[in-house]
């Protein structure tokens, strides 16, 4: 095999790679910094619990309903074309989310930029299935991976940070550069691009496969769960005082990242989807940890490091699987597909699961999380017999 930017080498994944795993990173830093920042900026505007925990349901569920559309466009124009001007759009709606003064309008910039949201993640995670060789596809997955929850550890920490520093409007109008920067690191790809970079003949949405259904409900009750993450774990923390806000969250980023750094040393060998159901099953564990161990934050730490990295492994194993089955035409759709379900799962955790947490408390809401949890675990040992 030549060696070009695009392609896997003996010592590595090639430029390009490295190239989308920062973008991926950065926009994964700008996104988390916004979602539990921007609840919080609800409360001081005198919305509710519920209500602040709404913004990343319509978020969301833009994201979710986005996918379908985005995953097609890769797969007709390219997918730096789709990230280059979702880089743009989504500059813009931080802007506009710096000068907002009401709680509606939150939820009206939200379910547009999550529409824009979809197509980064739609995007990279389709260009780089594209250019990774089937053999080591989960692997290389795994470690593309790790620019996500890095991402998502950090972000958190920066938006808590700064934003009672620097103000709401100004770490918005921050976080809009950082997007802006985006559109300029991809123009760094080599012109011998591969051809998960070039259009396919695809003019819309095409049903991937009966196949599709199994992981979807996979992704769906597995992201319904962690929807409340985000949107509530910061807000748990500071209604008890906490001394770190986002421990929650950020752990869930470190988790999956120490996760994927040993199983990227090491491998996951022949077959990784056989290691669905084991890392579900520990995941439900951590989440009943959320709503029934002792203490406060070492209890955010522990449960989230250890929800983060198995939860993580099972949403990478999830596209690893789709990205496998899919026909190449058909790769974008796929992909889209996973993602409606799993940000439709999101936003439908951060609505549902905010009713228990604000009437009974924060722990009955995790509690009701760790029940989709083990429908998904159900649904994932079913989908990993029907391979064996």
């Amino acid at each position: 095999m030549a060696n070009n930017g695009s392609q896997t080498t003996s010592s590595g994944y090639g430029r390009t790679f490295q190239i989308i795993w920062v973008f991926y990173f950065l926009s994964f830093i700008a996104s988390y910094a916004l979602l539990p920042s921007v609840p919080l900026h609800l409360r001081e505007l005198s919305a509710s619990v519920k209500e602040s925990g709404q913004f990343a349901a319509a978020y969301m569920l833009g994201s979710g309903a986005g996918a379908l559309f985005t995953g097609p466009l890769g797969d007709r124009y390219g997918q730096r074309a789709v990230l280059k001007w979702a880089a743009i759009v989504t500059t813009a709606c931080f802007v506009m989310y710096a000068f907002l003064n009401h709680v509606w309008l939150f939820f009206l910039i939200g379910l547009p930029h999550g529409v824009v949201w979809s197509g980064f993640r739609t995007g990279t995670i389709t260009w780089v299935g594209g250019i990774l060789p089937e053999g080591r596809r989960a692997d290389g997955l795994a470690i593309f991976g790790m620019a996500a929850p890095l991402g998502a550890a950090i972000g958190p920490i920066v938006g808590i940070w700064l934003m009672p520093r620097i103000g709401f409007s100004t770490l918005m109008l921050v976080l809009a550069v950082l997007s802006l920067s985006l559109f300029a690191i991809l123009g760094a790809p080599p012109k011998t691009a591969h051809t998960a970079d070039k259009p396919i003949e695809s003019l819309a949405y095409k049903w991937p496969g009966n196949w599709i259904m199994a992981p979807c409900v996979v992704m769906l009750c597995m992201a319904i769960c962690y929807g409340a993450i985000p949107s509530y774990g910061a807000q748990e923390a500071v209604d008890n005082g906490f001394l770190w806000p986002s421990a929650l969250v950020s752990c869930y980023g470190f988790g999956m990242v120490l996760l994927r750094m040993f199983l990227g040393w090491r491998g996951m060998g022949e077959n990784p989807i056989r290691l669905m159901p084991t890392m579900l099953a520990i995941t439900t564990t951590s989440a009943l940890g959320l709503a029934l161990l002792p203490g406060g934050l070492i209890r955010h730490i522990v449960c989230g490091t250890v929800f983060g990295a198995t939860f993580g492994l099972a949403h990478t194993l999830a596209w690893a699987y789709g990205i496998d089955r899919a026909d190449a035409n058909r790769r974008g759709s796929a992909v889209g597909t996973l993602y409606f379900s799993y940000d439709v799962g999101i936003g439908l955790g951060s609505f549902i699961l905010g009713f228990p947490m604000e009437h009974l408390g924060y722990r009955w809401g995790w509690g009701a999380g760790a029940l989709f949890l083990f429908a998904a675990w159900v649904v994932g040992r079913r989908l990993v017999g029907s391979r064996g």
